[in-house]
């Protein structure tokens, strides 16, 4: 059942960043026909570029973009607690079958940690110096194998491409936001001609204004089925529920927040950061699953009746 889950997702994703594409080339394209007055035929190549730009920066550099926004560094050896955790890594991707990721550590007091890396091959893990000291050696390593998870299922390459074209889509909405508040959109021509825009420009207010909440959508159908997948791939990789449950309850009960979260790539992290718990609002546009669901969903798994 857990990889046909796996399997559907997979599919999800590539039929997900196929809508992705589509917003962002008709957004660009109708950008340059409603402002800049650029033909059909030329707007439909600039459109194209700005989808191939945006998806060949996410492929090459947006992970390395991350971690220096988070202000990740690598683990350094000559401290017992780092280089302990590089070890642990390690026999976690040797279990997983997996190249071992590299491991960076953010300096911050609140407990979490996320992965990134457009492949297996080249994947990284960062965990805060918060979690490694509130957290106890199988916890961290609960914690570890399920962002192994995520390189493995190439939820941190899709978690990064995510983040990056909604950024896309938030910064060309913007621009022709500001493009219609300064000039008014395009006129000129006879009266039909002037209706024909005017239709046009109604269109375009509307998918400029719709287009960043479709892109935040995509984005929570991206990710949060994804933790709660990592979580149970975590237990089996480890054969330690009790580990898992154990890292989601340190989590649950720290209200300690990363001071370096970014709104765009909230939802890479293992606890989204700075998101409040309470209304229901807070939970439609939440990236992540409930805790209580996630340590729930573990203790089904678990089959144990201690947990119920």
């Amino acid at each position: 059942m857990l990889y046909e889950q796996i399997d559907r997702n997979r599919w999800m994703t590539i039929g997900l960043f196929a809508l992705f594409g589509v917003v962002v080339f008709a957004l660009s394209f109708a950008v340059d026909v409603l402002f800049l007055g650029t033909g059909p035929a030329g707007a439909a190549v600039i459109a194209a570029i700005i989808v191939a730009v945006a998806f060949g920066f996410s492929w090459f550099a947006a992970d390395n973009v991350v971690l220096g926004t988070v202000g990740a560094r690598p683990a350094d050896a000559s401290r017992p607690a780092e280089r302990e955790l590089v070890e642990l890594v390690e026999s976690v991707s040797l279990a997983a079958g997996l190249p071992a990721p590299k491991v960076y550590v953010i300096d911050d007091p609140a407990p979490n940690a996320f992965a990134t890396g457009r492949s297996p091959s080249k994947g990284v893990v960062a965990f805060t110096t918060g979690l490694l000291e509130k957290m106890d050696r199988p916890q961290v390593e609960a914690v570890a194998a399920h962002e192994i998870s995520h390189i493995a299922n190439r939820d941190s390459m899709i978690g990064v491409v995510a983040a990056v074209l909604v950024g896309v889509v938030l910064i060309i909405c913007r621009m022709a936001l500001r493009m219609l508040f300064f000039t008014g959109g395009r006129r000129g021509g006879g009266r039909q001609q002037g209706n024909a825009q005017a239709i046009m420009l109604l269109v375009g207010i509307v998918a400029l204004v719709l287009a960043p909440v479709f892109a935040y959508l995509l984005r929570f159908a991206v990710s949060r089925r994804r933790e709660s997948l990592a979580d149970a791939n975590a237990v089996r990789l480890t054969r330690n529920p009790d580990a898992m449950i154990g890292a989601l309850e340190v989590l649950a009960g720290d209200d300690t927040q990363v001071d370096f979260a970014h709104g765009l790539s909230s939802h890479l992290w293992i606890e989204e950061p700075e998101h409040s718990r309470g209304s229901w609002l807070d939970r439609l546009t939440a990236t992540h699953p409930p805790i209580p669901e996630r340590i729930e969903a573990l203790r089904a798994i678990a089959g144990d009746a201690r947990f119920r």
